[in-house]
């Protein structure tokens, strides 16, 4: 009777001893109640922090690119409106009109890539 009592302690220390060995994770859906480790629960904490930190500032770089590309484009556009004014209030020579229609082709051009570098960046 004393034999029989006295292997479930044994047991218990036993399992208890391999413990110890077992992977830990700091995820405690994936630890269980004896796998979970809170360093590295605190590891994957910071981790993901930093993360998370890391993509607040990319995204307001983009932001920050998505709004100077806007500006170019406004500039760009007024440039254009205001090249068109000069080629439809003035009486210019064939040479001036060439120019200036020109110009305008390099601005629409201009407007163009800048419209597509910004509508890249939105999809980042």
């Amino acid at each position: 009777m004393i034999r029989s009592k006295l292997w479930l302690p044994a047991l218990g220390l036993a399992l208890m001893s391999l413990a110890p060995g077992c992977a830990t994770t700091g995820d405690p859906n994936a630890g269980g109640l004896f796998g979970w480790s809170e360093a590295k629960a605190l590891d994957r904490q910071a981790s993901a922090r930093a993360t998370l930190e890391h993509e607040k500032r990319t995204g307001e770089n983009i932001r920050a690119e998505q709004q100077k590309l806007q500006s170019q484009i406004n500039a760009k556009k007024k440039q254009l409106t205001s090249l068109r004014q000069q080629s439809g209030s003035k009486a210019t020579g064939s040479q001036a009109a060439a120019e200036n229609a020109r110009q305008a082709r390099l601005l629409e051009q201009e407007i163009d890539q800048l419209t597509r570098d910004s509508l890249a960046l939105s999809e980042l």
